[in-house]
């Protein structure tokens, strides 16, 4: 296993969202997948735009559980709402 440096991961991450916007700006967000994996059953997302939300919401909610599991390590939190 190589181990990577986190600017490099950035970097690659930054590659990969150059990547992905020179194909969605090419693509009409009614478009439909060219591919869909057989693993989800029924399952299917019909466009590029639901598929753009399913990746925005998937993010968010992953980027909830980092900050959820930073909080338990340091005992802070970033935002606190009370009444």
């Amino acid at each position: 296993m190589s181990e990577q440096t986190g600017a490099e991961v950035i970097e690659l991450y930054r590659d990969e969202i150059k990547w992905a916007n020179a194909l969605i700006g090419g693509m009409s967000l009614d478009a439909a997948p060219a591919w869909w994996p057989d693993f989800f059953g029924e399952f299917r997302m019909n466009s590029l735009r639901e598929v753009i939300l399913h990746v925005l919401v998937e993010t968010a909610v992953h980027a909830g559980h980092l900050d959820a599991t930073r909080e338990l390590i340091d005992d802070k939190q970033w935002l606190v709402l009370t009444d």
